[in-house]
């Protein structure tokens, strides 16, 4: 199967990673700031909107398309809300129509981002303590991201045993939270199963975003190989040293190839949330073999917080946990296990 990018999607990474070199700030721990000068830029560019039809004031394109985009981002390191803004303007494109904050999030007018987590509790697609009754929200939703750019949020609750969404212009937040009685919230047209597709868009460009950071961590990691000496030679003339560098180009060409096959499926399938865990475990291990790997094969400098290594690590670190982690997407593979003879090893 060829994995290569179309002249225009090369051409698309190629825009992508000029305009990130122009607005490209030097990585700082702890959370990420928005960049509106960024965001906008990004916006000019047709980023946000890739995936998304025209008449909503999309690309047309696809998701293959904002793999291009998101991994370029990885690579250099720069922190933006690029899957959490295709996740929240999927929410609200559905196919009984859209909502007027999707185009201004595609405009980059507007900055929108979801809000699916619960305080204290494991991460689900289905809302748990959050309901709606007659249009009104009850319930806590925590650990939003970018909340200190005061964005607009979309987020879930049940009624009944259904799933709805809705959409918050201008949520009252508390650091990171928002409780969401007494806000104000519409309705906007979907279900579980539009749940479910905006988030295999947001887990597969968080795995093309991961995917660039792996690149980079290999990448910084050979040249520091070429470059250090011990013992008057440089480290790569080492051969464990090179063999475990061989390792970590293995579990990024799986991984590669993982986000690739998955863009395509996606393409083809937006709702193939199989492929999208199959992807999420083949990326979390990968990610935490290459990073972890990247770290230990830098030494004492690989654990400093000026290098760029670690910045990498926890950002592969910090995907690995959206939307659900390894062990998660692991366990909802193992449920579509069925039906397979077992064998006696021993008898």
């Amino acid at each position: 199967m060829d994995f290569a990018f179309t002249e225009e999607q090369t051409s698309l990474r190629e825009a992508t990673r000029d305009l990130l070199a122009r607005h490209h700030a030097a990585p700082v721990p702890g959370d990420a700031e928005h960049d509106p000068k960024l965001w906008q830029a990004l916006a000019e560019l047709g980023a946000l909107g890739l995936p998304f039809a025209e008449d909503v004031g999309g690309m047309g394109a696809g998701p293959v398309e904002a793999v291009a985009v998101a991994l370029e981002l990885g690579k250099a390191g720069v922190r933006a809300p690029y899957a959490e803004s295709l996740t929240a303007t999927q929410l609200l494109c559905s196919d009984e129509g859209f909502d007027d904050l999707a185009t201004a999030a595609i405009e980059g007018t507007r900055l929108v981002v979801p809000a699916l987590y619960e305080p204290s509790r494991a991460w689900s697609p289905t809302p748990v303590g959050v309901t709606a009754t007659a249009g009104s929200l009850a319930g806590i939703r925590a650990a939003i991201p970018y909340a200190a750019a005061s964005p607009a949020v979309v987020t879930t609750a049940c009624v009944g045993d259904a799933v709805e969404i809705y959409a918050l212009d201008a949520p009252t937040f508390a650091g990171a939270t928002v409780d969401l009685a007494g806000q104000e919230a519409r309705a906007i047209p979907g279900g579980a199963a539009h749940v479910q597709r905006a988030l295999n868009l947001g887990t597969l460009v968080l795995a093309a975003e991961a995917l660039g950071a792996m690149e980079a961590a290999l990448g910084l990691t050979v040249d520091y190989l070429k470059t250090r000496k011990q013992f008057g030679v440089p480290l790569m003339r080492f051969q464990t040293l090179t063999q475990r560098a061989a390792d970590m180009y293995t579990s990024l060409e799986l991984a590669r190839s993982a986000v690739y096959f998955l863009a395509m499926t996606l393409a083809e399938n937006p709702d193939d949330d199989t492929a999208v865990s199959r992807v999420k475990v083949i990326v979390g291990k990968a990610g935490r073999h290459v990073g972890q790997e990247a770290v230990q094969l830098h030494g004492g400098i690989g654990m400093t917080a000026e290098y760029a290594v670690g910045h990498h690590l926890a950002r592969i670190t910090a995907i690995e946990h959206t939307y659900g982690d390894t062990r998660f997407h692991l366990a909802k593979q193992a449920r579509h296990v069925k039906d397979n003879d077992s064998r006696d090893l021993l008898s």
